[in-house]
């Protein structure tokens, strides 16, 4: 086989197969080189892979602020209803300037 590096541009494919794995996409990379016979690798990705790859889509979706949350502690600390344990405070501070050093 000579390798042409003029011509070594790949096609890929994305292709579904519903034989041996129904779970599982293709891509199929073709060489753009014609031959008489193709020469084709493919790349299975696994159903876990695609379940990280949604739960990484929704992730990254959800709001970084819980209003609901935030409308509460609002609501609380104008009516003075909030309060704060001092011994909770320090604990935080304590475990967070800690965890630095670990």
């Amino acid at each position: 086989m000579k390798i042409d590096p003029t011509n070594s541009q790949p096609l890929v494919k994305k292709t579904d197969s519903n034989s041996a794995r129904p779970n599982l996409g293709q891509l199929t990379i073709d060489s753009a080189e014609s031959s008489a016979s193709p020469v084709s690798d493919r790349v299975n990705i696994s159903t876990n892979s695609r379940l990280y790859q949604r739960a990484m889509e929704l992730a990254a979706m959800a709001p970084d602020i819980r209003s609901e949350k935030v409308a509460d502690l609002t609501a609380r600390i104008a009516a003075g209803t909030y309060k704060v344990s001092s011994e909770t405070v320090a604990d935080a501070i304590i475990r967070k300037s800690i965890s630095e050093f670990v």
